[in-house]
C-alpha cells in the first residue's frame, strides 16, 4: 500500500489541514498538532512526503510542540522525505535546519492579498512574474540552509519562497491554499486585526484574485521531488 502524504496542521483553529488537503491529488492524512501538547508521535518514514501548515503561533517562541517539530524536520531531511512548509511551516524548515537565528520578527505585519514576484532562478509552470496571493504573517525567514535557492520575493519579505534540492525542502511564506472565497472569509473574520493595523479591509477584499495558486504550487512540490 502506498504511503500517504502527511499534512501536519499547526493551526490553532484546526482548519488549515483540510484546506490544504483539498488541493492534493494524492492520498493524504491530516495530523493535528494540539496547542499545549507535545508533537505527535509520528515518524517521517511513515509518509511519502510532508506538508507543514501555517499557524498563529510565532516561530520565535517555544511552544509545547516546538522541540518535537524541530526533531521531526531534521529526521525527515536525514532520511530524504520531501517536506513543504507554508508560512509557519516555511519558518519551521529554516529554524530546524539552520537554527533560531534563521527567523525573526518582521518590521511590520504582512496581511492581505499581496503581490509576490516569482524569480527566473527557479521557473515554475503557471507561476511567472507577479502573482497576487493570500498572506498573513509577522515573522520572517532571514537565513536558509546551504544550497537553497530563493524562488520568490516581494517588497515586504525577501524570502517569500525557497527550494533546497539536497534536503528536499520547499517553503512558501505566502499561503497557496487560500482561494478567493476562503481567503476573503478568513480576512473578514480577522476584521479587528485589519483595524488595529490601519489596513482597509474592504479594499483588501476587493483586490482578491481569480487565480488559484493552490492548483499550481502543491503540484509543483510533488513534481520537484517526485518519488516512484
Amino acid at each position: 500500500m502506498a504511503k500517504p502524504v502527511a499534512v501536519i496542521d499547526y493551526s490553532v483553529d484546526g482548519l488549515s489541514g483540510n484546506l490544504i488537503r483539498s488541493w492534493l491529488k494524492v492520498p493524504s492524512v491530516v495530523v493535528k498538532v494540539l496547542d499545549g501538547e507535545e508533537f505527535p508521535g509520528i515518524s517521517p518514514n511513515e509518509f511519502k512526503a510532508v506538508i507543514h501548515s501555517g499557524s498563529s503561533h510565532s516561530i520565535v517562541d517555544d511552544t509545547s510542540f516546538s522541540p518535537g517539530a524541530v526533531r521531526f524536520v531534521k529526521k525527515a531531511t536525514e532520511t530524504g522525505v520531501p517536506q513543504m512548509g507554508i508560512c509557519y511551516g516555511h519558518q519551521l524548515l529554516a529554524r530546524a535546519t539552520v537554527g533560531l537565528r534563521a527567523v525573526e520578527k518582521c518590521s511590520s505585519i504582512e496581511i492581505g492579498w499581496r503581490t509576490v514576484s516569482f524569480l527566473p532562478s527557479w521557473p515554475v509552470d503557471g507561476l511567472s512574474g507577479e502573482k497576487v496571493i493570500w498572506s498573513s504573517h509577522y515573522d520572517c525567514v532571514t537565513q536558509l540552509p546551504p544550497g537553497s535557492v530563493v524562488t520568490a520575493t516581494n517588497s515586504h519579505t525577501e524570502i517569500q519562497a525557497f527550494v533546497n534540492m539536497e534536503m528536499k525542502l520547499f517553503g512558501t511564506q505566502f499561503h497557496p491554499e487560500f482561494d478567493r472565497d476562503h481567503g476573503n472569509d478568513s480576512f473578514t473574520k480577522d476584521a479587528e486585526l485589519f483595524r488595529k493595523n490601519h489596513i482597509d479591509l474592504q479594499a483588501v477584499l476587493a483586490s482578491a484574485p481569480d487565480f488559484h495558486t493552490g492548483e499550481v504550487v502543491f503540484q509543483h512540490f510533488f513534481d520537484t521531488f517526485r518519488q516512484e
